[in-house]
């Protein structure tokens, strides 16, 4: 990438940003409700260009914390820049943030057909342990014979 960029917690006057980047990038959008609602009640983190004006957001993770455990809510980077580190960068800043907390063992589910996520959540350590069937419904283009496919849980232990 040649646009430096720089990774900050998301703050409240980040939604707009948020939200047009979720709607163009993410396949299953949250809305505005529920990224006002993570800006308000969750660690997040965005990952913006710095060479430009005004800043474009080019990546979101928000994740909970409830007692020693961090549960990846959603990450999601714009499409243009995927594939360059940024996922990585934002899953390694939400580890050692959390890890300061007392956290000690992060959480995440994703779509079993999302097989660079699962390469990326896989390479930093997170270690497969089941399975919810049929969990997410599917797009009617790929869809199985139920229409859904299974969430892949991952739990990765600091």
């Amino acid at each position: 990438m040649n646009v430096p960029i720089s990774l900050r917690p998301a703050v409240a006057s980040d939604l707009p940003a948020i939200i047009q980047l979720d709607a163009l990038s993410n396949p299953h959008p949250w809305g505005e409700k529920l990224v006002a609602d993570a800006l308000q009640s969750r660690e997040n983190w965005i990952l913006e260009s710095v060479g430009c004006t005004p800043h474009v957001v080019l990546g979101w993770l928000t994740a909970s914390v409830v007692l020693d455990q961090s549960e990846l809510e959603l990450i999601v980077i714009d499409s243009s820049v995927r594939r360059q580190g940024l996922a990585r960068q934002l899953m390694m800043v939400w580890s050692e943030t959390v890890a300061q907390q007392d956290v000690s063992e992060l959480l995440l589910e994703v779509r079993e057909s999302n097989v660079g996520a699962i390469s990326l959540y896989e390479s930093l350590g997170f270690e497969l342990v089941g399975r919810r069937k049929n969990y997410y419904q599917i797009e009617k283009k790929a869809q199985t014979e139920q229409g859904r496919e299974a969430a892949c849980l991952f739990t990765k232990i600091l």
